[in-house]
């Protein structure tokens, strides 16, 4: 028994301080790091130099294509991944280009490369693992898969650098944008069935939904006619937004959107008739809740009248909807009748 034991430490010591790599070949100049995956199928994975419990510095310098096909013994591999902390720590390395066929890519195998700029993904879809991105400060120029179907750009969100991102025209799902925090603008490829751009934000294809406002954005934004939703949180992380421009088309958008915005001057309301932005508890109630105290709630002299009747004037436990969870607004957050300003249009602004 004692035998069997000894057998088994030994067996895991080896484990330990076995090399990542079965074998490197060089690339274009750059010496890179293969371990056999799977040897009937002959695919490889890129890895480190070194093993678990010595992990070498990375020599890996510029930008980097991985090979789609390498050669190892007079045998053909296909690369099919990137193992966990393949690139980890590889300071230099300022641009990644991901071949065709890698379907993986591990945990963290980016993590640190503070200087990496350039990622290129290949067209099919990729499994992404934890932190992949971990700590990648510099990126900032992504070129997602043509044939992804949904992305998580939370995995960008170290960089300080991203500030515009490309939606392909198959992706159907986006998460993460409000992880961004140095996002300005999206695109999304007019072919795309499910998403559009405007003026650099995020809407639905048929224009009803107003998704996603990036939190760099800067200035006005004008949400065009056609939209009847405005997403919780689509804008409430923006605050260098300085005004906002609201259709006649709009009939539902969270209080709270306007709550960090310093900076915001006016809420043009081209509606002639109020809405029900918040709810004291199953009632509706007209309410912006606002950081700036000289914001302006500018609507059509008209309509005026009707807007000072709905404006919710008392501190209270507001909720998005009837059913919803409630904040607390404080007097000093809520706009009083002197914000509604009426004019004859909206010409001037």
């Amino acid at each position: 028994m004692k035998i069997k034991y000894a057998l088994l430490a030994l067996s895991l010591l080896a484990g330990v301080s076995a090399f990542a790599h079965d074998f490197t070949a060089t690339v274009d100049g750059q010496k890179l790091y293969f371990e056999i995956t799977n040897k009937s199928r002959k695919s490889v994975a890129v890895t480190y130099n070194g093993n678990i419990s010595d992990h070498k510095d990375q020599s890996i310098a510029g930008i980097v294509e991985i090979p789609a096909k390498v050669k190892h013994n007079d045998e053909v591999y296909s690369v099919t991944a990137i193992s966990p902390k393949a690139f980890a720590n590889a300071d230099h390395l300022k641009g990644i280009v991901i071949p065709s066929g890698v379907t993986t890519i591990g945990d963290f195998a980016f993590e640190d490369c503070d200087s990496l700029t350039n990622v290129v993904f290949p067209g099919n879809i990729v499994t992404l693992g934890q932190g992949v991105f971990f700590k990648a400060t510099a990126i900032s120029n992504v070129t997602i898969g043509s044939d992804w179907k949904k992305i998580d750009l939370s995995m960008f969100r170290w960089s300080k650098s991203l500030t515009s991102i490309d939606i392909p025209a198959k992706i159907e799902k986006i998460q993460g944008v409000k992880k961004l925090k140095h996002l300005e603008s999206i695109t999304v490829d007019p072919n795309n069935a499910k998403f559009a751009s405007v003026d650099g934000m995020l809407y639905s294809k048929d224009g009803s939904i107003f998704y996603a406002c990036p939190r760099a954005y800067k200035g006005k934004v004008t949400v065009h006619q056609g939209v009847t939703t405005i997403l919780p949180g689509a804008l409430i992380d923006c605050p260098a937004i300085t005004a906002l421009d609201l259709p006649a088309s709009l009939q539902s958008v969270s209080f709270r959107e306007t709550s960090r915005m310093k900076q915001l001057s006016y809420i043009l309301i081209r509606g002639e008739q109020p809405i029900s932005t918040s709810y004291l508890g199953a009632e509706g109630k007209f309410l912006f809740q606002i950081a700036n105290p000289a914001t302006e709630i500018v609507v059509l002299s008209s309509a005026k009248s009707s807007y000072e009747k709905a404006l919710a004037t008392e501190a209270g436990e507001y909720a998005e909807k009837a059913d919803g969870l409630p904040y607390i607004v404080e007097q000093k957050d809520l706009p009083g009748k002197k914000n509604i300003k009426g004019v004859k249009n909206f010409d001037k602004y």
